[in-house]
């Protein structure tokens, strides 16, 4: 950059800052785009975190599955699975 941009961006934001009108416009759109950001950083980490929890009942589900086609007992699958007894009988209808 020259020194006479550099100039006029100096000057310009003088002229901006003595603006109390415009301060007020620029500082209103500064916090909409954080709130933006925030937005979209909060949805997504909601997002991961309900497709992780979808992904472990997911795998306790054929978890379960498995080790009632090996016969294993009810409170074995329980105790590795996290599942109660009512969601693994369930289960075991649709064997």
């Amino acid at each position: 950059m020259s020194d006479a941009t550099i100039k006029k961006a100096v000057n310009d934001t003088d002229i901006f800052m003595m603006d109390f009108e415009e301060r007020l416009k620029y500082i209103n759109r500064q916090m909409a785009i954080m709130d933006y950001n925030t937005d979209m950083r909060v949805s997504h980490e909601e997002g991961y975190n309900a497709g992780l929890a979808d992904g472990r009942e997911e795998m306790a589900t054929d978890t379960a599955l498995a080790m009632l086609r090996d016969s294993k007992p009810i409170d074995e699958i329980i105790k590795y699975t996290g599942l109660t007894e009512e969601q693994i009988q369930e289960l075991a209808t649709k064997l």
